[in-house]
């Protein structure tokens, strides 16, 4: 793939628990470098039917539904049209969402039910229910909560980007064990959850900032289109096959330098891509600066090294995906390329 793009998911308005609007969502994305976004506001299309949906300020806003259950059992499903009940079983809203002909993930299914503050986690609550087309592995908000202790609040605040754990090893177990399950890819999604709460006079968490940080990097054949409507199909496809790798910007550094191939023959592979093996297969991984990469074939660790250039030759079947962490800190984690 020749082309890459930028965008956060999982973003709320003034239609749900947000404080801001879509211009203004839109607004704080274009400052934050990104191409597109997609609105999740709680079991509302508000946006859509006023007509929001669509492009702001060279902005791609896509807009879906978190739909939300009161205790549990949240999901994220794009490219609806109609509103689906939160009172529905989880495995109602699956298939609901597909007969809309939408695109359903999980969202944050592990959030930690043994934390240090109130905030109650919103988990899912059956990890043997299948049907949905991939999960959240990293949400902002939900690693953010995981980690808060009231008794470092004002430390939390400050270091709240510093202060991410990443993907629960829970949730990467369950995502491994999926992919094993299917022969194609199942995808994961890094998102932002991002309310930009106010507390008292100052809003904490802004929009701003926090679309700096958890960001969906997605390959595609052509440059977005100027059709919105192309735009969204594109967006929407790349999700939905895996074509993305989720990097936490916080590290980068504004280096957009990413590559993540299998390469054989003249074929390139990207991720959620399926290719052939042969003897000139190699996978090549580079980033903008270096960082402790590890290779997981099949859910098992392969390779780690400290590196910004990893090439590896003598491939063996299985799915391949790569986690790379700066300074010991969560930074990429990858959708897996198949080798047959």
């Amino acid at each position: 793939m020749k082309f890459s793009s930028k965008g956060g998911v999982h973003l709320h308005t003034t239609y749900s628990d947000g404080t801001g609007n879509i211009p203004q969502i839109a607004c704080d994305a274009k400052k934050a470098g990104l191409d597109w976004i997609v609105i999740t506001d709680h079991n509302n299309l508000a946006g859509l039917h006023n007509g929001e949906e669509g492009w702001h300020d060279g902005i791609a806003v896509i807009i879906g539904a978190e739909i939300s259950p009161k205790n549990s059992d949240h999901y994220l499903a794009l490219n609806i049209k109609k509103e689906i009940p939160a009172s529905l079983s989880p495995e109602e809203i699956i298939n609901e969402v597909k007969a809309q002909g939408g695109i359903g993930f999980v969202a944050h299914p592990d959030e930690n039910a043994c934390r240090k503050n109130s905030y109650p986690p919103l988990r899912w609550s059956d990890w043997n229910l299948r049907g949905f087309d991939g999960i959240e592995i990293w949400n902002y908000m939900s690693d953010w909560g995981d980690n808060y202790n009231p008794k470092f609040n004002i430390y939390n605040l400050f270091a709240r980007h510093q202060m991410l754990k990443g993907p629960t090893n829970n949730v990467m177990k369950w995502w491994d064990e999926l992919n094993q399950e299917n022969n194609h890819v199942v995808p994961a999604l890094g998102s932002l959850d991002a309310h930009a709460f106010k507390v008292s006079f100052l809003k904490v968490f802004p929009y701003h900032d926090t679309l700096k940080t958890i960001t969906n990097y997605i390959f595609h054949e052509k440059e977005l289109s100027l059709d919105f409507d192309e735009t969204k199909k594109q967006v929407l496809t790349a999700l939905k096959a895996g074509n993305n790798i989720i990097v936490n910007r916080i590290w980068t550094k504004g280096q957009d330098k990413f590559c993540f191939n299998v390469i054989s023959g003249k074929q390139k592979t990207i991720a959620g891509g399926k290719t052939s093996l042969d003897d000139s297969s190699e996978l090549m991984i580079k980033l903008p600066q270096k960082a402790r990469i590890k290779l997981i074939n099949n859910g098992n660790t392969v390779l780690e090294q400290e590196t910004e250039f990893l090439e590896v030759k003598g491939l063996v079947p299985g799915k391949y995906r790569f986690e790379a962490y700066f300074k010991n800190k969560p930074w990429i984690f990858s959708n897996p390329i198949i080798c047959e």
